[in-house]
C-alpha cells in the first residue's frame, strides 16, 4: 500500500502542469491578461472607436527576480491560431486619429501598377481613415496613456496592448506570445 502511494505521489509530481488560461509565467516573470475582442468592449476600455479588426489585451507583468526586467509592447505578439496570422503590438501612432491601419493593395491598385502578378503584397503604409483627406492626425491621447509602458521595472507593470487581426475570433482562437528579457511564454485565453 505504501508503495502505491509513493508511486502515485511521484507520478503527480512529475506530471506536467498545464498553464492556467489568461496566465503564463516562469521563474523570472508572471503574466496575467484579459483579451478584449468585441468592438464595443474595445471602445469602452480604450475610450475611442478604433474601428474594425482591432483587439486589445489588458496585461499585467510581474517580475519575480527582484532585479529590474526590461518590458515593453515590442515583447508581445498576438497569434491567430485559426490561420497562423500574427500581429505585433501596435504603437498608438499607428492609429492616426482612431481607425488608421496598414493598407495592403494589389499591384493593380497602385499608381502606375499594370496588374501583373508580384511575389507578395505591396505595403501601402499607415493610412488615415478619419479626419481631413490626406491630413495626418495624431492618435487620441488616451491610447498612449493606457498603453503598456516600455520600461525597466522590478515591480508589476500593467497597461493595454493593441493588435490588429481581422476575422471573427473567439478567445480560444488567440494566443499571446511574450518573447522578452525574461524568456518566451505563451498565454492561452478562454
Amino acid at each position: 500500500m505504501k508503495f502505491a502511494l509513493i508511486v502515485l505521489a511521484v507520478s503527480l509530481a512529475c506530471a506536467e502542469t498545464k498553464p492556467l488560461p489568461n496566465q503564463a509565467g516562469n521563474d523570472d516573470i508572471d503574466l496575467a491578461g484579459t483579451l478584449v475582442l468585441e468592438r464595443p468592449a474595445v471602445q469602452s476600455i480604450v475610450g475611442v472607436d478604433l474601428g474594425a479588426g482591432y483587439i486589445v489585451v489588458q496585461i499585467t507583468a510581474t517580475p519575480k527576480t527582484g532585479k529590474p526586467i526590461r518590458l515593453g509592447p515590442d515583447d508581445f505578439v498576438l497569434l491567430n491560431r485559426k490561420n497562423g496570422e500574427r500581429s505585433p503590438a501596435l504603437d498608438p501612432a499607428q492609429f492616426g486619429g482612431g481607425g488608421g491601419g496598414l493598407v495592403v493593395k494589389p499591384a493593380a491598385q497602385q499608381p502606375g501598377g499594370d496588374g501583373t502578378r508580384t511575389n507578395g503584397p505591396v505595403w501601402g503604409g499607415v493610412q488615415n481613415r478619419i479626419g481631413d483627406k490626406g491630413a495626418a492626425t495624431p492618435p487620441p491621447p488616451q491610447l498612449k496613456e493606457k498603453q503598456f509602458p516600455d520600461k525597466e521595472s522590478k515591480t508589476p507593470v500593467q497597461g493595454l496592448l493593441y493588435f490588429g487581426l481581422d476575422g471573427k475570433l473567439k478567445p480560444k482562437d488567440v494566443s499571446l506570445i511574450y518573447d522578452g528579457q525574461a524568456g518566451k511564454l505563451i498565454m492561452e485565453f478562454k
